[in-house]
């Protein structure tokens, strides 16, 4: 499962999702400080205080998400609210002293929103958008257990 899910982490880091998912739980290319071993990172995720984060807590914590996200309230994510939660995310991060570096995604790989957006129809539903989040919580696990662990965070 992990294997799988590397090119789909790579393609979120290629567009400078990484904090997103912290907050709005997707992706962004961060510098050498990472977000990912801060301690406060994981609390955050952790929806039932206790002191465990897991799978399902990421994905429940990440589709919270949405509906701050969809600013118009038509029950989709079209491309500017989803650019605009990016700038957003990417100024929480700074404000943290967080660096990052924008990308591009390379050739023959697909951007984080189309990646998102399954059914091609330009806007990302939240039917979609907990399908990502899903993926994405699995993909934070990366030893299989079910918890998502600073050792997950640092590998």
């Amino acid at each position: 499962m992990a294997q799988t899910l590397r090119p789909f982490v790579t393609d979120l880091q290629a567009v400078g999702l990484r904090p997103l998912f912290a907050s709005l739980c997707l992706t962004v290319s961060l510098g050498a400080t990472s977000v990912w071993a801060d301690p406060d990172f994981l609390e955050s995720l952790d929806f039932d205080g206790d002191g465990t984060v897991t799978v399902s807590e990421v994905a429940l914590v990440r589709n919270q998400q949405f509906i701050q996200i969809d600013r118009d309230g038509d029950g989709k994510i079209n491309p500017e609210e989803f650019d605009r939660s990016l700038q957003n995310a990417r100024a929480r991060f700074r404000q943290m002293g967080q660096g990052y570096q924008a990308h591009n995604a390379s050739p023959g790989r697909i951007d984080a929103f189309t990646f998102a957006d399954t059914d091609a129809d330009g806007f990302i539903s939240r039917r979609e958008f907990h399908r990502h989040s899903d993926r994405f919580a699995h993909s934070l696990d990366r030893d299989g257990d079910g918890i998502v662990s600073h050792a997950d965070m640092q590998r």
